[in-house]
């Protein structure tokens, strides 16, 4: 499963996921999960605790702001999450540029930019 979020303000300590999300765990309440960010997939796996608020809401708690610093993940940044079973997930970082955010040796960033630029430049009014 695949879905995203924005950073906001409130999310740099932690983040919501969603409902959709939670109903696929099927009753299954992790204590932890293990984003990881998306290049070569030999990228460290960050140890995030999850909490529940009364409403069954899941949100990644302890361990999120740490990933939110490294990753130097900011408000207005765009996050695909994809959940790669066993409480990993794998996450892309998209910056207020629209253009992947590039960590590493991340080989495809350069083109999702591009592909993200003529996009807005189609949908520019002339």
């Amino acid at each position: 499963m695949e879905f995203f979020t924005i950073i906001l303000e409130k999310s740099s300590s932690r983040q919501v996921l969603p409902d959709n999300f939670v109903n696929m765990l099927d009753g299954h309440r992790p204590q932890n999960m293990k984003p990881r960010q998306d290049d070569n997939g030999l990228c460290k796996l960050w140890d995030v605790e999850v909490v529940f608020d009364t409403d069954g809401s899941m949100y990644l708690d302890r361990g999120w702001k740490q990933f939110v610093r490294v990753y130097d993940l900011r408000h207005g940044y765009f996050l695909v999450f994809r959940y790669d079973g066993n409480a990993t997930f794998t996450v892309k970082v998209f910056n207020t540029t629209m253009c992947r955010r590039r960590y590493q040796d991340d080989d495809d960033a350069s083109m999702l930019c591009l592909f993200f630029l003529s996009i807005r430049l189609c949908l520019t009014p002339i």
